[in-house]
């Protein structure tokens, strides 16, 4: 599979949670073209803040228990670049590639790590992911916009505005 084939498949489980009420927002960590654990974010339906959909899928990963080595050599797709949460657990997992649709403007911690982890990680057991960004990011506006139309007001809704 591509890269965009993979993350057309993240735009349609955040399509999926656009249906259910959620923000568009879907992860899916793959290792090769195989799917390994997959979420969308599920704030309204939990009523729980710390349900990213990139923390969802990295516990899903994390209870089966892969080796380093393959868990190194897997690929987190998602729709939003991470906040600084996401990104940590992301660092603490050891996945080796994350690739995102949409910077976060406000909130994302991708952008930041790229600029500032090399100077403050010389020596460390955590190795910052190659981050790749910009991938479907039409598609990906387009959901958030979609978002935006259902909702219309509220402080999610100016989130929203900030991304799109």
């Amino acid at each position: 599979m591509t890269v965009n084939e993979k993350m057309q498949l993240v735009i349609n489980l955040a399509e999926k949670a656009l249906e259910k009420n959620e923000l568009p927002i879907a992860c899916i960590i793959f290792h090769n073209d195989k799917i390994i654990a997959q979420s969308y974010t599920s704030e309204s339906e939990d009523k729980r803040l710390l349900v990213h959909a990139e923390l969802k899928a990295l516990l899903e990963l994390d209870k089966k228990k892969i080796s380093m080595k393959d868990k190194r050599e897997m690929e987190l797709f998602t729709n939003l670049e991470h906040c600084m949460m996401c990104l940590g657990a992301s660092l603490s997992s050891f996945v080796g590639k994350i690739y995102y649709s949409l910077d976060a403007h406000s909130d994302g911690a991708a952008n930041w790590a790229k600029k500032t982890w090399n100077a403050h990680h010389i020596k460390s057991t955590f190795c910052l992911p190659e981050i790749k960004s910009g991938i479907l990011e039409t598609e990906s506006k387009e959901l958030f916009k979609k978002y935006i139309d259902i909702h219309r007001e509220g402080q999610l809704v100016e989130w929203v505005k900030t991304i799109i």
